[in-house]
């Protein structure tokens, strides 16, 4: 086999190792990081009594971090340990199913589909890498985005911000390792806390959000080799 076809067949088994011309793994977790990742680049932010500009952090609290907010939510700490004072916002995750096949077909369990075909050499043979990989399984991931403060002016900016900017088609589209997903908003609600004026106070709103995912494990991911010719250098053996 020459240098080329040896440096070739380097470069596409190191590509298929790393996945690097293969759909890029996508799983339910980085789904998660992804859609904190968004909200985060998001740079809400609410201006406050004297017009100064106050960034709203946002912290993804799982189902135990939110069990203890739940009964502590005064002392909520983000990642680093540090205690966040209002206004900010918190995320969780409050269920996953499978979700809907947007092309609206019926695929046979278990098949894999050609993703990729490259043409090879090796010495008299020629033949194809086929690279193939399963159907993506759909899965529907829901979450509650909250947000928090002293003062209802507030909540009014957080919901201009986030549906009349963000969601104004109800959709907003997410690229997760080179996959676009949508995440829809399907309702707002207000939660207001307000049990005695002198008491501190706590408005809320509450953003119900569905991210129509797939799961991509590049463990599913097939590499098979197709021998289309052999060329045979058959010489007459002289008497």
């Amino acid at each position: 086999m020459s240098d080329v076809s040896n440096n070739v067949n380097d470069f596409l088994n190191n590509q298929f190792k790393n996945h690097g011309c293969l759909p890029q793994k996508l799983m339910i977790e980085d789904m998660d990081g992804f859609v904190l990742k968004f909200l985060r680049d998001l740079n809400l932010s609410i201006a406050d009594g004297s017009d100064n500009i106050v960034p709203v952090p946002i912290v993804f609290l799982n189902q135990e971090r939110w069990a203890e907010f739940k009964t502590n939510w005064k002392h909520l700490k983000d990642e680093n340990g540090k205690e966040m004072t209002m206004p900010f916002m918190t995320i969780r995750r409050t269920g996953f199913k499978p979700g809907q096949n947007p092309l609206k077909r019926t695929t046979i369990p278990e098949t894999n589909f050609t993703f990729l075909k490259v043409p090879i050499i090796q010495g008299n043979l020629k033949a194809y890498e086929l690279y193939k990989i399963p159907q993506p399984p759909r899965v529907d991931i829901n979450y509650e985005v909250r947000f928090f403060t002293h003062y209802i002016g507030d909540t009014n900016e957080s919901y201009e911000q986030m549906v009349a900017s963000v969601f104004q088609s109800g959709y907003a589209y997410i690229n997760m390792n080179g996959h676009w997903v949508p995440l829809e908003l399907l309702d707002t609600n207000e939660e207001n806390k307000v049990d005695d004026i002198t008491a501190d106070r706590r408005f809320e709103i509450v953003y119900t959000m569905v991210l129509h995912g797939k799961i991509v494990n590049p463990e599913n991911f097939v590499k098979k080799q197709v021998v289309t010719k052999i060329n045979l250098n058959i010489k007459e053996n002289p008497r």
